[in-house]
């Protein structure tokens, strides 16, 4: 698995969150001793040898702590309709005391707890990032070689939305200088006006060119002129062209079909941006509304690009992605889920959905199974304010803004070796050797002195604050909050369940957290908001003692805790020693895995880092110039950094392959030496082929080397999930070609 490799002090970035690395190998349940026999399928009865009660809970806010409340019933009976971020008032009672709710909690939990138990990382997202760059660089190259696909530019057409069918009409594109608009158009905004935005203009073309020589808003006289929509895309500096789509069809004699996949991938977030969305709002053009603002609506004049190597039965055009310019964002070879190892993935029951339950996920390539969920055996109950008021609150602030997560931050997001320059950095590009750092956890971040000071927008804070109390707000960013005050203190209950002493050491492990540690929780913990400590006591009920007869109540007044949390030590100890986890005997209790001990570095609350070492990287003092690589947490927290196993993170060359790099070892194994091939009878490689062949690894993807090929070319596997997690390097197996070419090189479909 790559390591990551921390950078030097002149390469290092700095951000409110890092990462807990990576298991070699998930924990399942099967691999416990237990004669319990799947307590999780057995609601009905009380399963000798596991554990009901309840654990008592204290938490203290230590910072102002603020979940959002639920929409609340206005005196006309009517449901309040304002946007979520325009309603500041947290969780509470019918009374109005502050509450944390019991789901708030359970998630947190249950996020440590599959931590803590090498549980499978989910959910990763499936969907690959999106990436645009000019920059003379490895990605700006990839880039504009993409977009040339088979000697290419992207088009442009015309959307078509019929009965839930999309298509694009495609258009003859003619571009026209931004100096023959300046007397209809004024560019004083970085967003498209509307109108002349996507109205009818007519044009004269020059001969043999794509350029226009007039361009007139209204139907002129005369002959010459051409009928089409005006395209805007947008400011970029020394930008001097737009663009007219021409109402004549070009050559393409067909429309193209717009996957249901690439549609819905154009809608996600992550890729509507901020700008689209207020460049194309829900109510321009006039007279044809959108489903919502930043999304495709019909008969919207777009650019795409088709490469007939992507057809498929799902995509039989071969459209390779869309958007609203010529340059339009475009999607990485690979996803997150793609860039993590198949045996994280793991098909058995984990210690997390053992305890707390699952539901059946479905994908198209596999059935729906009726015994994959499972009910879980904990319920959160709301934990409500005791101590601290009447006085709950903070008063209503604006903070600053909080975006989505960057998962396109590759520096960041990405195992690295911090080493190396910025255009030797492992990306989302087919072939880098990477893999996502791991779990995403927030630093504590609050200075005491400063108070709610710390976390106001830094601009205009009073103004903003009045806006968004507005019926209308202009502000589209912004949100409004009222925190609970630090020091409320708050009581709850966890009641579970038939749980062994495996899982309840687990959750006892995820509530009592080592010495100067506290949990994170709600709104606003990358601006410090959040921290809170929790106290619990466990109360166990003997159900023999309680229903055979009337007066012994069952529950036991011995705080028995202890002994659940060593079972549970002990059997992650085995776990780490048995996958090759790197132990160290120089901690204690499960700091001695290193990979928790950066958890817990993560989680600490008495030695937390100074806040500027963990604030957001600013653009314009130009942080982010140069790729900056993210350090671990324990080089953060200027702790010892662990003797992780090397295995540097490394791009692909230019050529195709890695530079050579020695085979990673654990310490104390011997290299491996690579079977002997006898030889193969040659036999081209063609698509439609049903074939046998060899699995091998190359970093974290599967690769197939397909029998009788003689160039024993790296064929890549198009359906990796498919394979089992337990699945050794050089396995025999089928496979179906997909694709064979010279440009593309093969891909194949695993058929087992």
């Amino acid at each position: 698995m790559p390591r990551h490799i921390n950078p030097n002090a002149e390469r290092s970035a700095h951000a409110p969150y890092n990462f807990v690395p990576l298991p070699k190998r998930m924990f399942a349940v099967a691999d416990a001793d237990g004669e319990q026999g799947e307590p999780w399928t057995r609601h009905d009865q009380f399963v000798a040898g596991t554990h009901s009660g309840w654990i008592d809970l204290s938490i203290e806010a230590l910072t102002p702590l603020y979940i959002r409340g639920a929409a609340s019933p206005e005196r006309d009976g009517s449901w309040l309709d304002r946007a979520s971020r325009l309603r500041p008032d947290p969780d509470v009672t019918r009374d109005g005391v502050p509450i944390i709710p019991g789901s708030s909690l359970r998630g947190m939990v249950r996020t440590l707890v599959e931590i803590l138990s090498f549980s499978k990382l989910q959910p990763v997202s499936e969907a690959k990032p999106f990436y645009r760059s000019v920059a003379d660089d490895r990605i700006g190259k990839v880039y504009r070689s993409r977009m040339m696909r088979g000697g290419q530019k992207p088009r442009g057409g015309i959307l078509h939305i019929r009965n839930g069918i999309v298509t694009i009409s495609p258009r003859e594109v003619v571009r026209v200088a931004r100096s023959q608009l300046r007397d209809q158009i004024a560019f004083r905004d970085r967003t498209p006006p509307w109108p002349p935005q996507h109205t009818q203009c007519w044009v004269k073309r020059n001969r043999g060119s794509d350029t226009v020589s007039a361009i007139s808003h209204s139907q002129p006289d005369g002959s010459g002129w051409y009928g089409g929509i005006l395209v805007l895309t947008g400011y970029v500096p020394k930008k001097k062209r737009e663009f007219v789509f021409l109402d004549l069809a070009d050559a393409t004699p067909t429309a193209i079909q717009v996957p249901d996949v690439i549609w819905t991938r154009f809608h996600d977030d992550d890729q509507i941006t901020q700008w689209q969305e207020k460049a194309f709002p829900s109510d321009r053009p006039a007279g044809a509304r959108r489903h919502a603002a930043g999304h495709l609506r019909d008969g919207e004049p777009v650019f795409y690009l088709v490469d007939d190597t992507c057809e498929s039965e799902d995509n039989p055009d071969g459209l390779v992605f869309l958007g609203r310019a010529g340059m339009f964002r475009f999607p990485y070879d690979t996803s997150p889920r793609d860039l993590v190892q198949a045996v994280l993935f793991d098909n058995r029951l984990d210690l997390a959905e053992a305890i707390f339950g699952k539901v059946d996920v479905v994908r198209k390539s596999q059935p729906l199974d009726d015994n994959a969920a499972i009910k879980g055996r904990v319920r959160f109950e709301d934990a409500i304010a005791t101590h601290g008021g009447p006085s709950w609150f903070e008063q209503n602030l604006v903070p600053s803004i909080l975006s989505a997560p960057k998962p396109t931050a590759f520096q960041h997001y990405l195992t690295q070796d911090g080493r190396s320059p910025k255009d030797r950095l492992t990306t989302y590009l087919r072939g880098d050797h990477t893999t996502i750092r791991g779990h995403k956890l927030y630093w504590h971040r609050w200075v005491d002195d400063q108070g709610v000071s710390q976390i106001k927008a830094a601009k205009d804070h009073d103004k903003l604050l009045q806006d968004l109390d507005a019926n209308n707000p202009t502000d589209t960013q912004h949100t409004v909050m009222r925190p609970i005050k630090a020091g409320v203190q708050f009581r709850g209950r966890i009641r579970f369940e038939n749980l062994t002493d495996l899982e309840l050491g687990a959750v006892l492990h995820a509530l009592q957290l080592p010495d100067g540690c506290c949990h994170r929780l709600g709104m606003g913990k990358p601006l410090g908001l959040g921290s809170i400590r929790i106290h619990s006591r466990l109360q166990l009920v003997d159900r023999m003692a309680r229903y055979q007869a009337w007066q012994p109540s069952g529950v036991e007044v011995n705080d028995v805790s202890s002994r659940f949390r060593t079972v549970f030590e002990e059997a992650m100890f085995a776990h780490a020693r048995s996958s090759g986890e790197l132990v160290s005997d120089g901690q204690k209790g499960l700091r001695r895995i290193a990979r928790l001990d950066s958890l817990f570095h993560l989680l600490a609350w008495e030695r937390r880092p100074d806040r500027d070492s963990t604030d957001y990287m600013d653009f314009e003092k130009r942080e982010f110039h140069g790729r900056r690589v993210l350090p671990t947490p324990h080089a953060v927290a200027k702790a010892r950094e662990p003797e992780w196993v090397s295995d540097p993170p490394l791009p692909r060359t230019a050529e195709g392959e890695h530079k050579s790099r020695p085979r990673p070892l654990i310490r104390g194994s011997a290299p491996r030496a690579e079977p002997v091939q006898a030889p193969l009878q040659a036999k081209p490689v063609g698509k439609g082929q049903e074939r046998t062949g060899v699995l091998k690894r190359r970093g974290i993807l599967w690769v197939a080397i397909i029998d009788g090929d003689l160039e024993q070319r790296d064929a890549e596997v198009v359906n990796q999930m498919r394979i089992p997690a337990d699945c050794a390097d050089g396995t025999k197996a089928k496979f179906y070609i997909t694709e064979e070419s010279k440009r593309v090189g093969i891909k194949c479909r695993f058929e087992g």
